[in-house]
C-alpha cells in the first residue's frame, strides 16, 4: 500500500509550489501599479483548488497504482498474469504497469531457466559414480550425492565432517584447504568397520570469500577391489604354489611307476590311475575354491542387497545332500518356523555357506549320527545353526579354523578331499551379509556352527 505519512506536510508544500510562481508574478504586478492589492491576494490564491484537487487525484492513482504492483508482486511467479488497466489519469499508469508484466515475463523465463539448469546439475552431481561431500568454511558437510549416501549407508546431515570421517590425515588436508594453504591434495586412508576398506581422498579448494560459502568439494575413491586384487594375487601365488606341491609331486611320481617299473603290471596301473585321478580332482577343487574365495574378498565390501528367504535356501541345500547322508548313514535333521525368514543377502553365496557347513557336518559326524540345521528370527536378528555328533574340535583349534589352509587333521582333512578353505569362503560370505560366524564344540559331543545376519 502507499504511504501516506505526512499528508498534510507534503500537500501544503505541494500548494506553495503551485502558488508561490503566481504570488510572486501577482505581486510584481502590484509594484508595476498594473494591479491592485486586493485583485493580487486573489490572484495568488487562484491556484489552491485546482491544486488541492490535482493533489488529490494524484494520491489516488498513486495508491491505486501501488495496489495493483503489490498485486501482481504477490501473484504466483510462473502463473498467469492478471488482465486489465488502470484508467487513464495524470500519471501513465498503463504504461507502468505494462513495463512492470514485460519484465516480470523476461524474470519468469530467467527463473526457469535457472531452475532448468539447476535440476540439471543436480541430477549430473547425483549421477557421479564416488562419493562427493561438499564443505562450507566450518568444515560442514553442505551437500552430498546420492552415491555418498551409499558410501556411509546412512542419512547424511549437515554436521562436521568428523562426524562420518574422522582420519588425522584426511581433516588435516581439510584444514589446510580451508585455510587457504593449499588448493588441491591426495590423501590414502584406511577406513576400520567389518568390512575394512581402503579409500583414496580428493581435496580441492573452491574460490570464496568468507562467510559460509561452500569452500571444499571432497571426492572419495574406493580402492578396496584394487588393494585387495593386488593381495589375492599375492595370496594365490603363495598358497596355491603351497597346496599343489604335494598332489604334484603323487602324480609326478605315479607317472614317472608307471612309465618305469608298472609299466606291464596292469594291477598296478589301476592302483596308480586311481590315485592320479584322485589328485586330479584335489586340485581341481583346490583351484576352484581358490578362485570362488578370491571373487568373495573382492566384492566383501560390498553388501547385497536381494531378499533372500532363508527356509527355500535350507530346503534346497537339505534337498541336495540328502543323497549323500544317505550313502553315509547319516541323517538330516531341518528344524525351522513355517513362515519364511528373509534376509539382505546374495542367494547362492548363502546357498554356498551352508553347503560347505552341512556337507563337513556329514564327513566329521559319527556314523549313523545325524546332523541338526536349526533356522530362529528373532527381532533384528536370523540365526542359523549346523550341528553335528562328531568328535569335536579341540578348544585350542577354534581361533584358527577360518584361516586359510588351517586344518586340525591334516592328513584326514586330505583323505576326504577337503583343500582347508572351506570355512574361509564361509567367513568371508558372512562378513559380506555383515553377520557373524560362531563356533562352539565340545570334545566328544560335537560341534555347532552358527551364523547371525541381519533380518
Amino acid at each position: 500500500m502507499l504511504n501516506t505519512t505526512g499528508f498534510m506536510g507534503k500537500m501544503i508544500t505541494f500548494l506553495l509550489l503551485v502558488t508561490i510562481p503566481v504570488a510572486i508574478v501577482a505581486f510584481w504586478l502590484v509594484t508595476q501599479g498594473l494591479l491592485s492589492f486586493e485583485y493580487a491576494i486573489l490572484v495568488a490564491l487562484t491556484p489552491v483548488g485546482p491544486a488541492i484537487l490535482i493533489y488529490n487525484r494524484l494520491i489516488k492513482e498513486m495508491a491505486l497504482l501501488s495496489q495493483r504492483m503489490e498485486h501482481e508482486a504477490g501473484a504466483p511467479l510462473f502463473g498467469h498474469l492478471l488482465p486489465g488497466s488502470v484508467r487513464s489519469g495524470l500519471l501513465p499508469v498503463n504504461d507502468l504497469l505494462l513495463a512492470m508484466q514485460q519484465y516480470r515475463r523476461s524474470m519468469q523465463t530467467l527463473f526457469k531457466e535457472a531452475k532448468s539448469h539447476q535440476e540439471e546439475a543436480l541430477l549430473l552431481f547425483n549421477m557421479l559414480p564416488e562419493p562427493v561431500l561438499v564443505l562450507d568454511a566450518k568444515r560442514r558437510v553442505s551437500r552430498f550425492n546420492l552415491a555418498a549416501k551409499s558410501f556411509f549407508d546412512s542419512e547424511l546431515t549437515e554436521n562436521d565432517l568428523t562426524a562420518y570421517l574422522r582420519h588425522p590425515s584426511l581433516i588435516k588436508a581439510v584444514d589446510a584447504a580451508l585455510s587457504g594453504e593449499v588448493e588441491a591434495k591426495v590423501v590414502a586412508f584406511g577406513m576400520a568397520g567389518s568390512v575394512p576398506r581402503h579409500i583414496e581422498a580428493h581435496v580441492v579448494k573452491l574460490p570464496g570469500e568468507g562467510g559460509d560459502e561452500l569452500r571444499v568439494i571432497l571426492t572419495l575413491h574406493d580402492q578396496t577391489v584394487a588393494k585387495k586384487t593386488e593381495q589375492m594375487r599375492v595370496d594365490f601365488v603363495a598358497n596355491a604354489s603351497h597346496e599343489l606341491r604335494t598332489p604334484l609331486a603323487i602324480l609326478i611320481g605315479a607317472i614317472e611307476t608307471l612309465q618305469g617299473p608298472a609299466s606291464k603290471d596292469p594291477s598296478a596301473q589301476g592302483r596308480f590311475l586311481s590315485m592320479m585321478h584322485a589328485q586330479s580332482r584335489r586340485m581341481s577343487q583346490l583351484i576352484d575354491d581358490l578362485l570362488s574365495l578370491s571373487q568373495i574378498e573382492m566384492n566383501e565390501h560390498a553388501r547385497p542387497s536381494d531378499s533372500v528367504d532363508m527356509t527355500d535356501v535350507l530346503q534346497g541345500v537339505v534337498n541336495l545332500i540328502k543323497a549323500k547322508a544317505t550313502d553315509l548313514g547319516k541323517n538330516l535333521v531341518l528344524e525351522m518356523p513355517e513362515n519364511e525368514v528373509t534376509v539382505s543377502g546374495d542367494k547362492d553365496q548363502l546357498f554356498q555357506i551352508f553347503t560347505n557347513l552341512i556337507d563337513n557336518a556329514l564327513k566329521y559326524g559319527k556314523e549313523k549320527s545325524a546332523v541338526t540345521i536349526s533356522l530362529d528370527k528373532q527381532d533384528k536378528e536370523v540365526s542359523i545353526s549346523v550341528k553335528d555328533e562328531g568328535e569335536g574340535i579341540p578348544p585350542e583349534h577354534l581361533p584358527r579354523l577360518t584361516e586359510r589352509f588351517y586344518r586340525v587333521d591334516s592328513d584326514r582333512s586330505r583323505e576326504m578331499g577337503g583343500t582347508g578353505l572351506g570355512l574361509a569362503i564361509v567367513k568371508h560370505i558372512v562378513s559380506r551379509h555383515r553377520g557373524n560366524l560362531e563356533i562352539d564344540s565340545e570334545l566328544g559331543k560335537g560341534s555347532s556352527f552358527t551364523i547371525r545376519l541381519p533380518a
